[in-house]
């Protein structure tokens, strides 16, 4: 498993408890999550991996393509927690991690 991955699969299971937290009213808990501190760009040059919203050049690196392709499958549909501001494209962390880690980011090819 790659350290991707594995951040990854770390981040989904901290976004979990931290929900579960807000929807017990743990207190506790919740201050514990908001003194960790916020991570900075790995040395591989990848995005934080704890980050509410990404942009598309982040996702970009995030996936291994362009960021021509983030927008081209975000047009399609392709990738979820899709919003835009202005004319640029930012995704929700909380639904676009868990679509990388379970790998289900499509193929760029279009069927015939």
């Amino acid at each position: 498993m790659s350290s991707v991955e594995a951040g990854l699969r770390d981040l989904i299971r901290a976004l979990v408890r931290e929900e579960l937290a807000a929807l017990h009213g743990d207190a506790a808990h919740h201050d514990l999550v908001q003194a960790r501190p916020l991570s900075s760009t790995s040395p591989d040059g990848q995005p934080p991996l704890d980050k509410a919203i990404y942009t598309a050049e982040e996702v970009a690196r995030l996936l291994g393509c362009s960021p021509k392709a983030v927008y081209a499958r975000a047009s399609r549909g392709q990738l979820p927690g899709v919003f835009r501001v202005g004319r640029s494209l930012r995704f929700r962390g909380r639904e676009l991690l868990p679509f990388i880690l379970e790998g289900r980011v499509p193929s760029p090819r279009r069927s015939r």
